[in-house]
């Protein structure tokens, strides 16, 4: 992987988180009259930049299916068995996040509960049913937002469970192909992997979608030339179309045409996996090469940032609403209303920093740890454990 690919997705990990915690902390500063009343560049700046999340989730599939899924690709031409080491890889780099950032969000929501129980925020309509402990259960059993409703506010925690299927799953498809295992073991292999796609396919749910998007990253790390070769091209056709979609797809057109969110998921999709493709093929002294090493630092406690700060966004607009009144965050923003917005957007970022430290950032003992009590083996040409930067859920190992 070149250094310009390499930076790239450091950059791109970084701002696709923060891109889904703006989205979320853009509820503390209402600007319903943006159509209708005159603003401030900084206030445009912010409702355009507030509407990204859903992409920044397109951006994370993408890289994930780059890095892990393309890494399958790879290895079902190897003729040692891989799949052990892989799944303790994956199920480690999950859950060393995933089960703190559980119980962080079970502890916060119970506190904002029964200290702001008149905020009005808690008990929404569009949050019955997520206070179930059971949830817990069913959210570690990675069905959150597919066969289940979401385990308390940290509603961001859905994607994890598609991650998980698409790293359960794929390798298992891909298994026919491997010379590692005998014809039963491959047979039985794609027969469970394809009854479980067809199993979390079920459910009207992000799934399948974000499946193929996992997917066209992964074919990116394999194809043998790009489609567009100059990487500015590449990446300004990206940048147009998101914003294309950020534009053109929402409100009354939206609601004519429900298939354009198909289109517009399909083509940011596409042009993200485009950048990729271009990136690997570009020389190493081109574009992101020369990045310097904050975004690096920044990339590596992304995943903790996703999905540790839901909670903390809706602690401070339940606190907010109990103390200056419970439709506080209907009102149009004032100076207060932004101050507020902007300091858990910093408070966000600080704590998930303090808790990558003590989670993904000891995600290689956790599998060192695993291997040992297992038995397992480093498959040979496995990354060794270093530096993490792959999609929120996950990160890329380099050496």
């Amino acid at each position: 992987m070149n250094k310009s690919l390499s930076n790239f997705l450091d950059l791109a990990r970084w701002i696709a988180a923060l891109a889904v915690l703006l989205g979320h902390a853009a509820v503390l500063a209402q600007i319903s009259d943006i159509m209708v009343a005159p603003h401030g560049p900084g206030v445009y700046a912010w409702w355009f930049l507030t509407a990204f999340s859903h992409q920044a989730v397109l951006v994370f599939f993408v890289i994930s299916g780059f890095l892990v899924g393309g890494d399958v690709l790879r290895k079902r031409r190897r003729s040692e068995p891989f799949l052990l080491d892989y799944y303790v890889n994956r199920f480690s780099r999950i859950y060393v996040v995933m089960i703190p950032a559980l119980a962080f969000g079970f502890i916060i929501d119970s506190i904002g509960r029964r200290i702001f129980p008149d905020s009005g925020i808690y008990d929404a309509p569009f949050f019955e049913g997520i206070y179930n402990p059971a949830n817990i259960f069913w959210a570690l059993l990675q069905q959150q937002s597919i066969w289940t409703t979401q385990a308390g506010t940290n509603g961001p925690l859905w994607s994890l469970a598609c991650e998980m299927w698409y790293y359960i799953t794929f390798p298992l498809l891909l298994l026919p192909l491997s010379n590692a295992y005998s014809k039963n073991i491959r047979i039985s292999a794609f027969v469970l992997g394809a009854a479980a796609v067809v199993f979390m396919a079920i459910p009207k749910s992000f799934f399948l979608f974000g499946y193929f998007a996992w997917i066209a990253g992964a074919l990116m790390r394999i194809a043998p030339r790009p489609a567009i070769r100059s990487t500015l091209l590449s990446l300004g056709l990206f940048l147009a179309t998101i914003t294309v979609v950020r534009l053109a797809v929402r409100g009354p057109i939206l609601a004519a045409y429900p298939i354009l969110t198909t289109l517009a998921d399909a083509a940011v999709t596409a042009t993200f996996a485009n950048v990729l493709l271009s990136l690997r093929f570009c020389e190493k002294d081109q574009l992101f090469a020369g990045l310097r090493p904050i975004h690096r630092r920044l990339s590596d406690f992304s995943y903790s940032l996703y999905a540790t700060h839901a909670p903390i966004v809706f602690f401070v607009w339940a606190g907010a609403g109990s103390l200056l009144g419970k439709d506080w965050h209907k009102q149009l923003a004032t100076p207060l209303h932004w101050t507020l917005a902007f300091s858990v957007i910093f408070v966000a970022i600080l704590f998930a920093y303090a808790f990558s430290r003590v989670t993904e950032a000891r995600t290689a003992k956790l599998r060192a740890l695993l291997r040992a009590a297992l038995g397992v083996e480093r498959a040979s040409g496995s990354i060794p454990p270093g530096r993490l930067v792959e999609a929120p859920e996950l990160q890329r190992e380099e050496a």
